[in-house]
Formats: structure tokens, C-alpha cells, sequence
């Protein structure tokens, strides 16, 4: 085993908020865990909304300032429309007939290629607004990502030849909401679409903490397979879900810039709570 690493999950525009909000609660509370879960040496392992978090935090970003721009009407995200009960639907027909986990992210990808978005400048205008400049640098940050080709999964970090920016709207690429982006001659959609968290992704590392802007149990399961979550043993694991009261300042639609307040105080609201409770896990 090595150090700890920090896994942060999807979840759209109020999944940024909600884990920049509970990471900003728990730092409140208990600064010394805080410190341990954000610093070097942990790796940090963003997915989708989270690895806009996770860049943040490879940069020292203050999680206040972070959460302010949450709180923030003025905004440079895009409001669209989505009908989250259609889109699983659209893609669990995708997956129906597919002969390996592969094939289904490709059908997936499929779908993203041919469904029409705004242009890629527009959506990447939006990346660049959050970032602010921010590039790679010295943190272990590993940022995920799908082939819209091949269905493959990917792990972006400092080595890969990509800029920042390209990693994490690559990460972001929600299939038939955004672009699919083309990097180096390959084409990439929203490492969510393997799975939200990625949290296999951790295995190795000791101790793990996991966050996942959904309630543990949802309409079609759990937010984060058994199976991966055993992956990561026999190291220490703990994973924070979303509360009833974060879940409802969700809402129905998580791509609402409207959902940003809201979730970024529901989130801090539960990091202050689960506070002690982190440290004792994060530092036991």
C-alpha cells in the first residue's frame, strides 16, 4: 500500500458545487484532515464534474474561493434542458445488445457522435471559464475519460500529452448534451460513462475517500457497484453519498446553473457533519 487517494465522482453542474461545498465543510471542521485529504502526496482521481474539483485542488485553488464562484449568479455555464429519465433510458438501449463493457461504451459513443450540440468552442469556452488557466503540475492527478470510438477507457494525467483544459472537458463530455472532443487524432466522451466514480481506479491506494453527488441507492441500483468498490481491498474505504436534502437541491436537472447554490450549501452542510467522522477514518 502507499498513500491515500481521493476519488471525486460526476455529477453535472451540482456535482461540482456539492463536493467543492462538502470538502469545504469538512475543511471548517477538522483543518487537519482537511490538509491530509488535499494535499500532496494523495492522488486525486476526478471523473466528469470531479475532475473540474480535482483540478482545482492539484492547483491549491482555495475551496472557498471555489465555493464562492458557486454561490456566484453571474455565470458562464450554458443552461440545456435535459430529460434525465429519457437519457438513461437512451443509453441502457444502447448498452441492451452489447457484447462486452467495451462495445456498450462505444454504442454510447455512437450516440454522442451523432446527436447535434452546441460547437466545441462554445462548450470549451465554458471549461476555460472554470479553470481559469490552470495546467498540469507536480500533483498526481488522474483524470478519466471513454473512446467514443473504441469504447475504451482512459486515464489522462501530466504524462499524457494533453493539456488541462483538453483532459477535463474531455471528462465532462456528456454524450448527446456535449461535444464529443477530439484529441490527437482520437475522439472522447465523459469518463462517467464507465462509471461515475472510477473508484477501481484507486486500488493500490490507502487510505480512500470517494465522493458521489448521488443517494447511495438510486432508481437503478447503487451509485457505485459493489464490485467496485471490494476492488479497492483490503484498503480503508469510505465513501460519502449525497444526503436527502443535497439530493433534492439537485433537483431534476443537474446541468441547471440554477442547482449550483443550492448544492454547494447542502454539500457543506453535510462536510461539517460527517466531518469528525472523516478525520477519525482519514487519520486512524
Amino acid at each position: 500500500m502507499t498513500h491515500g487517494a481521493l476519488v471525486l465522482a460526476g455529477g453535472g453542474l451540482s456535482g461540482i458545487a456539492w463536493e467543492t461545498g462538502v470538502l469545504l465543510g469538512i475543511l471548517e471542521t477538522e483543518p487537519d484532515a482537511a490538509a491530509s485529504i488535499l494535499g500532496s502526496p494523495t492522488t486525486l482521481i476526478g471523473t466528469s464534474a470531479g475532475s473540474n474539483v480535482a483540478a482545482h485542488i492539484a492547483a491549491g485553488t482555495p475551496l472557498k474561493t471555489l465555493y464562492e464562484r458557486q454561490l456566484d449568479d453571474t455565470t458562464d455555464e450554458i443552461f440545456v434542458e435535459v430529460d434525465f429519465v429519457s437519457f438513461m433510458a437512451s443509453m441502457a438501449a444502447a448498452q441492451s445488445e452489447a457484447t462486452s463493457a467495451d462495445d456498450a461504451r462505444r454504442r454510447i459513443g455512437d450516440i454522442a457522435k451523432s446527436t447535434e450540440t452546441v460547437d466545441r468552442e462554445v462548450r470549451r469556452a465554458v471549461i476555460e471559464s472554470r479553470l481559469r488557466g490552470l495546467f498540469w503540475g507536480d500533483r498526481d492527478l488522474r483524470i478519466t475519460a471513454v473512446d467514443a470510438d473504441t469504447g475504451v477507457a482512459i486515464v489522462f494525467d501530466r504524462t499524457s500529452g494533453v493539456s488541462l483544459i483538453d483532459a477535463v472537458e474531455a471528462s465532462s463530455a456528456v454524450p448527446g448534451v456535449w461535444p464529443v472532443v477530439s484529441l490527437a487524432g482520437r475522439r472522447y466522451i465523459d469518463g462517467g460513462v464507465r462509471t461515475m466514480a472510477n473508484a477501481d481506479l484507486a486500488q493500490g491506494f490507502d487510505p480512500v475517500l470517494v465522493l458521489i453527488p448521488q443517494a447511495e441507492r438510486t432508481p437503478t441500483g447503487t451509485a457505485i457497484p459493489a464490485a467496485e468498490l471490494d476492488s479497492l481491498a483490503p484498503s480503508r474505504v469510505r465513501v460519502i453519498y449525497a444526503d436527502d436534502a443535497s439530493v433534492a437541491a439537485f433537483g431534476t436537472n443537474p446541468l441547471d446553473p440554477g442547482v449550483r447554490r443550492p448544492s454547494a450549501i447542502a454539500g457543506r452542510d453535510l462536510g461539517q457533519r460527517v466531518a469528525a467522522e472523516i478525520a477519525s477514518f482519514w487519520l486512524g
